[in-house]
């Protein structure tokens, strides 16, 4: 008990020094980071981009990972699907606290982006896509999965009931009940899963396609970008369902193969860059192997081996321990995260190939704090979500089912929803990439992003619909 508040008072401490740094730099400006115009001494994407392509990818890959197991109804490691939706959360979270780091000014971009964001910025899809649907979406996700056990600890627990009944939305242990909570599950996972991979590959996109970089080297950079993150994603929720005594081979093999993938990757695509004859590419792969990066180059392969080892072992052991658990996450989570920084920073300091001298970039004890203070905050509200989230068991009493149900009412709201949010996704999306407007010109209705935003939210919203609808006897 001991262990644990020190650990939460350290990570509330790590937050509290995170929010103390960005005032610091909201203050005084990007002065205080070390991040500077490409060309004039260092990359304009530093440590804050990087802690944004590592959680975002994290979060992405481990929520698609639970959308798999409940598509294929995989009910012996269901408890991987139930913990994959409190990380999926946090790393969301985090991601956009690194995002809003980033930006020089967050509040003019929170404003600006959603009156005139285009396709084709990076942040069109992160802001839409990842920071607004997945989210959202896995949100309601988490509360109607965890609506039966809720229902159990308000008829159990003897502190706050009312709360806990509220969470439930007045479930009743039904059989049409049952039968409705297990198709939501199954349709929303299914529909949830495409907006996650395509998240996965914008962000993929924004890391990987780089200026000056042929376009079969970007591809090569995507694919390595999703494999890596789901390498990262995977191992860190191995932990969390280890830490809540659930250890699983499935997830301790997912790791050994992911990781061997990752490997294959990079010692791929650097053999590819040296032989290529773009002299860009040349320099970049150079500047890791024997130039002023190559030692966090050989430390990601070497992290990135010992980590497949490691789940190697224990998958042909069929013997998963805490130990070797937390040990693979933290290789593995090192391994991507220099994987990202070479892949963000290493390209815009040596691999532009412009006639540019070569940059430097050193991260100032304010970037390594805000992103200290991110990554404490995200493990802080995984801890909460986990917590107040109940463990996935069976309802305790079989209640008997009351008359025939009319499901005309619940069905049509429904469509209403799904056809609803459909037609206003396409018109702001068509309207966001200016559709009726000239091409310099901002979209002709200010807020087409939110348009489509607001669209694939409705299409959620089908879900609660769908299951929280009361019934009505026949």
């Amino acid at each position: 008990m001991k262990a644990t508040r020190g650990a939460v008072v350290l990570l509330l401490g790590l937050a509290v020094l995170g929010a103390y740094a960005f005032t610091q730099q909201c203050i005084h400006g990007d002065a205080v980071t070390d991040l500077r115009t490409i060309g004039a001494g260092g990359p304009v994407w530093g440590l804050y981009v990087v802690g944004d392509g590592f959680f975002a990818s994290a979060a992405l890959a481990s929520l698609a990972v639970g959308c798999v197991i409940r598509v294929l109804r995989l009910r012996e490691i269901e408890g991987v699907a139930r913990m994959a939706l409190p990380f999926g959360i946090a790393g969301l979270v985090a991601s956009l606290g690194c995002v809003l780091a980033d930006l020089g000014r967050p509040m003019a971009a929170l404003v600006n982006l959603p009156l005139v964001g285009r396709p084709a910025s990076p942040f069109f899809g992160t802001f839409t896509l990842v920071a607004g649907a997945s989210l959202v979406a896995t949100l309601v996700h988490l509360a109607l999965t965890n609506r039966p056990g809720w229902a159990q600890r308000a008829q159990a627990a003897s502190r706050w009931p009312g709360l806990w009944r509220a969470l439930a939305c007045r479930w009743q242990d039904t059989a049409s009940a049952r039968q409705r909570r297990e198709r939501v599950d199954f349709w929303l996972s299914l529909g949830l899963l495409p907006v996650l991979l395509g998240g996965l590959v914008i962000l993929g996109v924004v890391f990987g396609v780089r200026a000056g970089r042929p376009a079969w080297q970007g591809r090569f950079g995507v694919v390595t970008f999703v494999v890596s993150g789901a390498a990262a994603g995977c191992s860190l929720l191995a932990l969390a369902v280890h830490a809540h005594r659930r250890a699983n081979l499935f997830m301790a093999r997912t790791v050994a193969v992911l990781t061997a993938l990752a490997v294959l990757l990079v010692v791929s695509g650097e053999i590819l860059a040296l032989r290529t004859p773009y002299l860009s590419v040349q320099r970049y792969a150079h500047a890791l192997l024997e130039g002023p990066w190559s030692g966090l180059f050989w430390a990601e392969l070497v992290l990135f081996f010992l980590a497949g080892m490691i789940a190697l072992a224990m998958s042909l052991r069929k013997t998963v321990s805490l130990i070797g658990t937390a040990t693979t996450a933290l290789l593995v989570c090192t391994a991507v995260s220099l994987e990202r920084f070479l892949l963000l920073v290493a390209w815009q300091t040596h691999g532009l190939g412009l006639s540019w001298p070569a940059g430097v970039y050193r991260p100032t004890w304010v970037e390594w704090s805000v992103l200290a203070g991110v990554a404490a905050a995200a493990v802080l509200a995984f801890l909460s979500i986990a917590k107040v989230c109940p463990a996935g068991t069976e309802a305790a009493t079989e209640a008997g089912d009351p008359a025939p149900a009319d499901e005309r009412r619940r069905l049509l709201v429904t469509a209403l929803c799904l056809v609803g949010g459909f037609v206003l996704a396409c018109g702001g999306l068509a309207l966001s990439a200016g559709l009726a407007s000239a091409p310099f010109l901002d979209p002709i209705l200010p807020g087409s992003p939110l348009v489509f935003l607001a669209g694939l939210l409705l299409m959620v919203a089908a879900a609660l619909a769908y299951e929280l609808i009361s019934e009505r006897p026949r």
